[in-house]
């Protein structure tokens, strides 16, 4: 069990555990200029899935970054928006915005390199799965 004490502790690692993850800095953005319903904050977020979304959405909720609001209307809709709290945290969101343009060259070369790398790691794999079939089988 965690003591309250050793919560308040560290205020990063704290802040770390609300927001981070793949996916919900990319929400947080999401929600900044107004309320999404679930499907159209689904469809900005391409790759996301409906389940992870619906998780990602859940936790925030709990952590109350986000509010959850359902529109009785035929069909029922649900909306999503940025809590007081939520709001909060876009200085560090538009920060992280900032960062990126500023930085997208080397940031590019970067995540370029680090494929390349993944890229040589597999093909490395793949012929010493061969090398392996090879010896094994004559």
């Amino acid at each position: 069990m965690v003591n309250k004490l050793e919560i308040n502790k560290d205020p990063l690692n704290n802040a770390l555990k609300l927001i981070s993850g793949k996916w919900k800095i990319k929400i947080l953005e999401k929600l900044i200029n107004k309320p999404i319903r679930f499907g159209k904050l689904k469809k900005n977020l391409d790759t996301i899935t409906s389940q992870m979304l619906s998780k990602q959405l859940k936790e925030m909720e709990n952590d109350t970054l986000v509010k959850r609001k359902v529109i009785k209307s035929n069909p029922i809709t649900v909306e999503y928006s940025l809590t007081q709290f939520g709001n909060s945290s876009l200085p560090i969101i538009r920060s992280l915005i900032k960062w990126g343009s500023i930085n997208k060259r080397k940031m590019s070369r970067v995540i370029e390199k680090d494929q390349e790398k993944a890229i040589d790691l597999l093909n490395d794999e793949i012929r010493f799965k061969n090398l392996q079939r090879k010896n094994f089988y004559g």
